[in-house]
């Protein structure tokens, strides 16, 4: 008979209506059928469970069944399913989850493949079961005992995965019985510090781990009394300092067991617990603290959990009582800054009576800075910066502000005029007004990006300035100093982005808004387009509509722009004589760069057509349908005459 390379241990209690899809699971393997047998065991189930076992065993001669009283929990049907297990390698399958087909497959493979006593396989959560964080890539070999190894404190202690067998053996690890949780802490642990390596599968859903829906598992009901849970985490402890040296690696196995178990539970369980289950757990969490927190877990621990520490090890169990209400009620704490340091301001921060030090509530982060732009605007040659600077999560001081507007000669530091400082959700909230003078002659042309320092209690830092999308900014021209004018505009002109100056230069198609196309008197082309505003003692530029042709750009319609109202410049075009074809429209300022086409205003369909000149014949279109505004001519005459020379001509009969 052939020796199965996997033995699949079912522990079973009162799971009828799951029990048929687990163990179909496992029979569906893609593994030859012969190399995998399945020990399920029946722990006194009372719902049908273990009739229903009875009658799948008929139909599967690979199943093997076993009853017994019930014992508490899954590590007494785990352990005798091991006295009968015959294959090479164990799998620990619910009754109420289920294997992907080709889990063992792959497992057994992998093991195989490395060596490794031990394969993890990707573990997907069903029904809201939260998942261990330890399948990001996949890992051919590795162990818990290497340095650096985050292995121990990432994955779950659950037994759900591969075992060599004779790793079990040869350790004697077994399960711990009567325990309705908890029951695999030590043979998991044990087998992962005994193991020559260890794989993890994380490119095949190997596992579907289970949420029962009615919240009735072990787990989802709160698990084992803490008694029996502080017995078993001390013992667990203890067997990694068999393994592991004072040090680094003892400390980042341990660091698992002080979060889990000593935190965790009393961040989420200890408050609402009964006075017996506190005073246990009180008791428990303090003996694990004293003999196993060195100063190098201390230092990797948020500071509510150094607080934590401080008050279970001084035994101040009602400070203790009031840090913990204090984080479940009210959640993030705010901060308080200092001469370059930042603190949590948890319960009793500086409080001389109980003297907690200043250590457990620092953290090591800066402080959170947010910068809200409002719109930019000109006044009388001034560019005025305004905004919000809000310090995050802090309920005390004001920040000193100032703009930093770096260009080719280097930084600028430009003061803020601030209000008062506000207390919001967020934080503190500080109002500021700057001006630049970009006008002036020394603004030099270029780019100059903008930024934010802001400095508070000894902590400074620089934002970038970004300019939400939507905010526009009108382009200017400044004529200052006389006799040179050059265009100032703030960008992105449209869309997001971080806040930049941009003297000098041409103009782009968003520095002229507004463009409009009309037909003028005599059936001209009339152009009407927003002008930048000028800044300084000098004339605004002159300024030109030119049509050019699309074949022969060298072919120029041009016509200078008269003002029409404070803001706009208009221009009749006639197109009488010129060449039939598309006539694409541009904009020119005088010795600004290159003419520019700019976008037409919303608006669909055509002008025209109409009659441009009767001689030499000319019709006019003008499309508004385009992004880009187009003239087309085209000579009725000669159509006409080409119109006939295409008709075929007809043979007399």
């Amino acid at each position: 008979m052939t020796q199965p390379l996997v033995s699949v241990i079912m522990p079973v209690h009162n799971c009828r209506d799951t029990v048929v899809p687990a163990l179909e699971s496992a029979f569906a393997q893609t593994l030859p059928p012969e190399r995998v047998e399945v020990i399920a065991v029946d722990d006194g189930s009372t719902d049908g469970s273990a009739e229903l076992l009875d009658e799948l065993a008929l139909a599967h001669d690979r199943l093997t069944v076993l009853h017994q009283p019930n014992s508490g929990g899954a590590g007494g049907p785990r352990n005798r399913g091991l006295e009968l297990a015959s294959g090479e390698f164990v799998f620990f399958l619910d009754a109420d989850d289920r294997l992907g087909p080709e889990a063992l497959a792959r497992m057994t493979a992998m093991a195989e493949r490395n060596g490794t006593d031990i394969v993890l396989g990707k573990q997907v959560g069903v029904g809201g079961r939260r998942m261990p964080q330890v399948f990001g890539a996949t890992i051919e070999r590795t162990h818990v005992l290497e340095p650096g190894s985050e292995l121990f404190w990432r994955m779950s202690m659950a037994a759900l995965q591969l075992f060599r067998r004779s790793l079990i053996e040869d350790a004697g690890l077994r399960f711990t019985e009567g325990f309705p949780t908890h029951e695999d802490q030590l043979f998991t642990a044990g087998a992962y510090l005994r193991a020559r390596g260890v794989s993890i599968l994380a490119d095949y859903d190997c596992y579907y781990w289970a949420a029962r829906a009615d919240g009735t598992s072990t787990t989802q009901v709160g698990g084992a009394p803490a008694a029996d849970v502080y017995a078993i985490v001390t013992e667990a402890m203890e067997q990694v300092a068999q393994f592991a040296e004072p040090g680094e690696i003892r400390d980042q196995l341990h660091r698992r067991y002080l979060d889990q178990e000593v935190f965790g539970r009393l961040q989420k369980l200890y408050l609402s617990a009964p006075d017996d289950e506190r005073k246990i757990t009180y008791a428990g969490c303090r003996e694990l603290l004293e003999n196993w927190l060195t100063p190098g877990l201390v230092r990797q621990l948020v500071p509510v959990r150094r607080i934590i520490a401080h008050c279970l090890l001084h035994d101040l169990s009602d400070a203790l009582d009031t840090v913990l209400r204090f984080h479940r009620d009210s959640g993030r704490p705010r901060l308080h800054l200092e001469d370059g340091r930042c603190y949590h301001k948890y319960p009793f921060f500086r409080d001389e009576a109980i003297g907690i030090p200043d250590d457990c509530y620092e953290i090591a982060m800066k402080p959170a800075i947010q910068h809200r732009l409002s719109p930019p605007a000109w006044s009388d040659g001034v560019l005025q910066i305004s905004g919000t600077v809000v310090v995050r999560d802090t309920d005390e001081g004001t920040p000193a502000l100032h703009l930093i507007v770096d260009g080719a000669q280097g930084p600028r530091r430009v003061a803020c005029e601030t209000g008062a400082a506000e207390r919001t959700d967020e934080g503190m909230a500080t109002s500021y007004t700057a001006e630049l003078t970009p006008v002036s002659e020394d603004w030099p042309d270029g780019r100059w990006t903008i930024a934010m320092e802001a400095g508070i209690e000894g902590h400074l830092q620089t934002i970038p300035v970004q300019k939400p999308g939507g905010m526009h900014v009108p382009t200017v021209i400044s004529t200052r100093p006389p006799g040179r004018a050059r265009l100032i505009r703030v960008l992105p002109l449209s869309g997001r982005g971080e806040l930049v100056l941009e003297l000098g230069g041409g103009p782009v198609p968003g520095d002229l808004p507004d463009a409009e196309a009309a037909l003028g008197p005599g059936n001209r082309l009339r152009v009407r387009i927003g002008t930048p505003p000028v800044l300084g003692p000098g004339p605004a530029p002159a300024m030109s509509v030119v049509l050019r042709h699309a074949r022969d750009e060298s072919m120029e319609v041009r016509a200078v722009l008269e003002p029409d109202g404070a803001s706009h410049l208009q221009a009749d075009l006639s197109l009488a004589r010129a060449r039939t074809g598309r006539w694409k429209v541009f904009f020119e300022i005088d010795g600004m760069g290159d003419p520019v086409r700019t976008r037409l205003r919303e608006g669909k369909g055509a002008l025209g057509p109409v009659t441009a000149s009767w001689m030499p014949p000319r019709r006019l279109h003008v499309r508004l349908d385009d992004k880009w505004l187009t003239a087309s001519v085209a000579d009725p005459l000669r159509q006409r005459v080409a119109s006939l020379l295409r008709r075929p001509s007809r043979k007399p009969r």
